[in-house]
């Protein structure tokens, strides 16, 4: 087996990825109806989740200090295709911290002995017995980590933010909700495989979202229980167009008790338990980037969602071949980067890729996969697993941390970058 220099580095590897896409040009921004997400107007935060905000306890470090932000985030309604317009300012590069597989969990929500005799002893065997019965405790100091060194001025979520099913209470959500919002930054989630496994259900994790400050999230009017896309100005010019979208694939279980999503969860209608993307999500995608393309010039697409997509890892396979098979896999064509212990995956989801070319996509963004971090160039779009940010469910301490992504504010470049955690695994 061949050795991968990533893996020898471990943790203190940074990847540093520049491409460039073609030169835009400049759009006037169509005129829009808005209203200030952070306005008198929106609805106050419900009791549950002020109560849950002053509850929180966490050994986590102290956050660190919330970084000064100037930006307007504004509901458009759909007009002339975008969800969300956020306008930054001139005069600088954006940069967007992606985090995935947080995981957020407390062992003592689990439904049965059962249950949680086997998730103590498949991922808590190195900590003492009173560490396993509590929260994902290291969680949030990578977040707070990956914050401190990033700066972020967006962060945007991919997925599995809780363990859903170790959450029927809730508590689990409305922390993640409250603490992300007391970093002052705009966030923006979407949901995994996980999340939505939660008794409380969908609707209810949706309302905690809306409710809050600084996250900017929309259901979406089609398959899945969030899709929807953002627009980015400059200087009241369109920049770069991000697509959050719901890769689905809560799923009841029948094979261990209290394991997933419950056949009498509330919203269990509302959530499509086969992952990948509906029919209605792609044309979704497809007419209303359109819509936008024509509405603002040919801005560069950037997608975002939770569990990887077939197509992509197959034209990653059509590169690599029998080498992608080999483990540990570390692509090494010009521009390519990153290690994989496991494989890359993927579901099928028909026309998603062609869809994603068409509406100038430059880059997709993933999780789900827990022991890969690659960022391949393939055809023209960068695709990116990131790293595990939280240690709840398998993972390799090697491959913790998150991504740095770096939008130039000359439309259609964008950085990648690896940001490995520094922190002492088991404190």
């Amino acid at each position: 087996m061949k050795t991968c220099y990533s893996l020898l580095c471990l943790i203190t590897l940074a990847l540093l990825l520049c491409l460039s896409a073609c030169d835009t040009p400049p759009a006037e921004a169509a005129p829009t109806t808005t209203s200030d997400l952070t306005s008198e107007e929106t609805e106050a935060p419900s009791a549950e989740a002020t109560e849950a905000e002053s509850e929180i306890q966490t050994e986590a470090e102290t956050a660190p200090p919330t970084p000064e932000q100037d930006y307007t985030a504004t509901i458009t309604n759909g007009e002339n295709g975008p969800d969300f317009i956020i306008d930054f300012p001139t005069g600088k590069d954006l940069v967007i911290l992606q985090l995935a597989d947080i995981q957020l969990q407390t062992l003592k929500g689990a439904r049965s002995t059962e249950r949680r005799s086997q998730l103590s002893g498949a991922y808590f065997t190195g900590f003492p017995t009173s560490k396993r019965n509590d929260h994902e405790f290291r969680a949030w100091r990578y977040v707070e980590e990956a914050i401190e060194r990033v700066q972020p001025d967006l962060i945007l979520l991919t997925g599995d933010n809780v363990f859903g099913e170790t959450d029927d209470s809730g508590k689990d959500w409305l922390e993640f909700v409250a603490r992300m919002d007391s970093y002052g930054i705009p966030w923006c989630p979407v949901f995994g495989n996980h999340d939505n496994e939660s008794g409380k259900g969908v609707l209810w994790q949706i309302r905690q979202l809306e409710q809050s400050e600084y996250c900017i999230f929309k259901q979406g009017s089609v398959s899945g229980n969030s899709n929807y896309n953002l627009l980015i100005r400059q200087g009241g010019k369109a920049k770069y167009l991000l697509y959050m979208m719901d890769s689905n694939g809560c799923k009841v279980r029948t094979d261990v008790e209290g394991a997933g999503l419950m056949p009498d969860n509330p919203d269990i209608d509302l959530i499509v338990q086969d992952a990948g993307f509906c029919d209605d999500q792609l044309e979704w995608m497809k007419d209303s980037g359109n819509a936008i393309r024509k509405a603002y010039g040919e801005v560069p697409t950037l997608i975002f969602f939770h569990i990887p997509d077939y197509s992509a890892w197959k034209c990653i396979k059509n590169a690599y071949g029998e080498e992608m098979d080999q483990f540990p896999f570390c692509p090494d064509r010009e521009g390519d980067a990153g290690f994989a212990l496991e494989s890359l995956g993927g579901y099928d989801n028909g026309p998603f890729w062609s869809y994603a070319k068409e509406i100038g996509c430059i880059g997709m963004f993933v999780g789900h996969r827990h022991k890969v971090a690659t960022s391949i160039n393939c055809e023209g779009i960068r695709v990116t697993y990131n790293l595990k940010t939280g240690t709840y469910d398998y993972h390799d301490q090697s491959m913790l941390g998150s991504t740095k992504i770096t939008l130039s504010e000359t439309a259609g470049d964008m950085g990648v970058e690896y940001v490995f955690t520094e922190l002492p695994y088991n404190p």
